[in-house]
């Protein structure tokens, strides 16, 4: 394959799909450090069956192995609205374009005791917030023309691996990112609303088009949110393509590998 070319917003653009950008985190049986709220580790172990085990190391005939990991909680995932409803709702259902317009910025932190904007009761004066203020500064940097994704990489400050100490979104940065028509969020924290919230999730709502229930915003329910990802500190905030690959499973949550594609 020599050349992909996309026409969007009148332009051409030369995607440069030699050079992508992976923004997942490996998830690694022998050693993952994350375990969101202290869950079990991510685990996988030889298949058995009867007096047989699928172990070349320990004398079968080839290697199988039975994993258990919770996407949510041990790397890099994509997750849809299924997450908040009682329904079932999947997210490898969601149709993907192959190459979505994206934007990258980084954002600074703001302590929840200094900033204007606000949260839930549950957000306590040290914790590290996005705001509305930080999310505008950045993006009038950059046309809005590719924000059909929207990938937000934060100051880098150490949080627990149970995610203790993470970073999240003020509820007015939140209005404003669905406010720009943001369908896919991607955002290298656990989550885009505080871990421990009394189980509010008020940013997964505004984001889904769920703040009323009773008046659902229909067309916020094919949207995506990625969390977990890793953006390399080399990568330089713009205008990128962006590719979100799943596996076609079931379940509102799956492990995912999203990608950016440079373009000219």
């Amino acid at each position: 394959m020599e050349r992909i070319e996309i026409h969007y917003q009148g332009r051409m653009h030369h995607i440069h799909h030699r050079e992508p950008i992976r923004l997942s985190i490996r998830l690694c049986f022998a050693d993952n450090p994350v375990n969101l709220y202290g869950v079990t580790p991510v685990s996988d172990e030889p298949l058995r069956y009867g007096n047989a085990v699928a172990s070349v190391q320990f004398g079968g005939a080839c290697n199988a192995s039975r994993i258990s990991l919770v996407p949510h909680c041990h790397g890099t995932h994509t997750e849809c609205i299924g997450h908040i409803l009682p329904d079932v709702h999947n997210v490898a259902d969601l149709n993907f374009a192959p190459f979505i317009a994206a934007t990258l910025i980084r954002v600074p932190l703001q302590r929840a005791s200094a900033m204007k904007d606000s949260y839930n009761a549950s957000a306590e004066d040290d914790d590290w917030v996005i705001t509305r203020e930080a999310v505008d500064d950045e993006l009038t940097l950059l046309t809005s023309d590719y924000l059909q994704a929207l990938v937000i990489a934060t100051d880098e400050l150490p949080w627990l691996p149970d995610g203790g100490g993470a970073p999240y979104f003020s509820h007015q940065a939140m209005v404003r990112i669905t406010e720009l028509g943001v369908q896919h969020l991607l955002v290298d924290i656990p989550s885009i609303d505080r871990l421990n919230d009394g189980g509010r999730m008020d940013n997964h709502r505004c984001f889904w088009g769920m703040t009323d229930p009773a008046s659902p915003i229909a067309e916020r329910q094919c949207t995506s949110v990625t969390e977990l990802i890793h953006i390399p500190s080399h990568i330089s905030p713009g205008h990128y393509f962006l590719s979100i690959q799943l596996p076609n499973l079931s379940g509102d949550a799956l492990p995912s590998q999203p990608v950016l594609f440079p373009f000219s």
